[in-house]
């Protein structure tokens, strides 16, 4: 897989068990970098173009951009709504004579329950499995503490319930430690995760990381 930058004519391999780091000085391409891998991730526009084997793929559906790591929540939209059609799937497939009876225990109380209001009432006699996960607000389970931990399990539940498996970090390097690094990345590597840092100055660099400089006259540094 590739990821290239047209603006600048970077194009950076996303290889497995390697972490892609890119480090822009000139604050101008930062920003104009940054302001770009957003808003493709969201849907929009920008000059970045992820391709595999010649193929050109959609960065909104295959990249997760984070900003800011601290803010990270393994129970967004997008995890909850994949969760929830898997459990329904389930629910229509393995579990789907006990869906019924529980159907039916439900519908047994609601007119046992209307029963007891002199009212005329009525209630929709169908099965929503998803309706009734989000009563109960099924979600992730989070056991994550410190930063580190945070981020792991945030990229395992997006990896494992979404299939995402391309993540780009801004400003990584300066938030945790070079031993939690080398922690993250060997989480990553056994996951198989392709992990792109971007940052605004170029730090040291740490084994299994592939670094490209974009430095303040804009020349690429091949590391």
């Amino acid at each position: 897989m590739k990821l290239i930058y047209k603006a600048y004519n970077l194009g950076m391999a996303l290889s497995e068990n390697q972490i892609t780091v890119l480090s822009v000085e000139n604050p101008k391409a930062y920003s104009s970098i940054l302001c770009d891998i957003w808003n493709q991730t969201q849907g929009g526009e920008g000059g970045f173009i992820l391709s595999k084997e010649g193929e050109i793929r959609n960065i909104a559906k295959e990249v997760d951009c984070i900003f800011n790591p601290f803010a990270l929540d393994s129970n967004g939209k997008r995890v909850i709504n994949r969760l929830y059609q898997e459990l329904q799937e389930q629910a229509n497939t393995s579990l789907m004579n006990e869906s019924i009876s529980l159907n039916g225990s439900i519908v047994a109380y609601l007119d046992e329950l209307s029963r007891q209001v002199p009212y005329a009432l009525e209630y929709d006699l169908d099965f929503d499995i998803v309706g009734l996960m989000k009563l109960y607000n099924v979600k992730m389970e989070c056991f994550g503490e410190c930063l580190l931990e945070k981020i792991v399990e945030y990229l395992r539940v997006m990896s494992h319930v979404c299939g995402m498996k391309n993540y780009v970090f801004v400003g990584l390097k300066q938030c945790l430690t070079v031993d939690e690094l080398k922690q993250l990345y060997e989480f990553v590597f056994c996951e198989k995760i392709n992990l792109i840092i971007i940052e605004h100055i170029h730090s040291a660099p740490i084994s299994g990381e592939k670094g490209w400089i974009l430095d303040r006259d804009l020349c690429i540094i091949d590391l």
